[in-house]
């Protein structure tokens, strides 16, 4: 008797996830503000087929949506996805523009664009460098921890040159970033 209730409760448990995975309540299909619905997917630069996620989670309330209110809806939003400002932050965070903009000034979106996935690119590999420094001065210390054999003490020589090439790698990586393809 313990097992099956338990199974009861992982069962409703995997079902309240699923439910979690529908692209709308079913308070927003009731509600039926199918413009805002949409304009609210162009804002974040959902494609056009997006929609059918709406009529798939609402059809189980048996609701369908107004497909004319959500195309105008998303229309209107994508004039707030499609700017170079929103370009360069999808970029920062390390994504691409979804190709959703069309109409729109592509040359200038890619320009943001390349340049926010540049920043991001930059500011990964400083992470990862100074990660590379901090692990071999790490090392060093744990070399230097008691008697340093010959073979201790080339590896330390050999760490300390890394870590120069590291931080001339930093150097040119801030130099980029300061003044390399930035859209602003």
């Amino acid at each position: 008797m313990r097992r099956r209730s338990s199974g009861y409760v992982v069962l409703g448990l995997l079902g309240g996830l699923l439910a979690g995975c529908a692209s709308l309540s079913e308070e927003a299909c009731r509600a039926g503000d199918w413009r805002g619905i949409g304009y609210s997917d162009g804002a974040d630069g959902r494609s056009e087929d997006y929609v059918s996620a709406h009529a798939k989670a609402c059809a189980e309330v048996g609701i369908t949506p107004d497909f004319a209110a959500w195309r105008a809806g998303r229309d209107a939003g994508l004039g707030a996805y499609c700017t170079p400002r929103r370009a360069y932050a999808a970029g920062r965070r390390g994504d691409r523009l979804n190709p959703v903009c069309h109409g729109f000034d592509q040359r200038e979106l890619a320009r943001a664009n390349y340049a926010g996935l540049r920043e991001y690119e930059i500011n990964r590999d400083i992470d990862q460098v100074e990660d590379q420094i901090r692990a071999a001065n790490w090392r060093i210390d744990e070399l230097r921890d008691g008697d340093t054999s010959k073979a201790d003490r080339s590896e330390i020589r050999r760490l300390r040159r890394d870590i120069e090439r590291w931080r001339r790698e930093l150097y040119r990586l801030d130099t980029e970033r300061r003044f390399g393809p930035m859209w602003h």
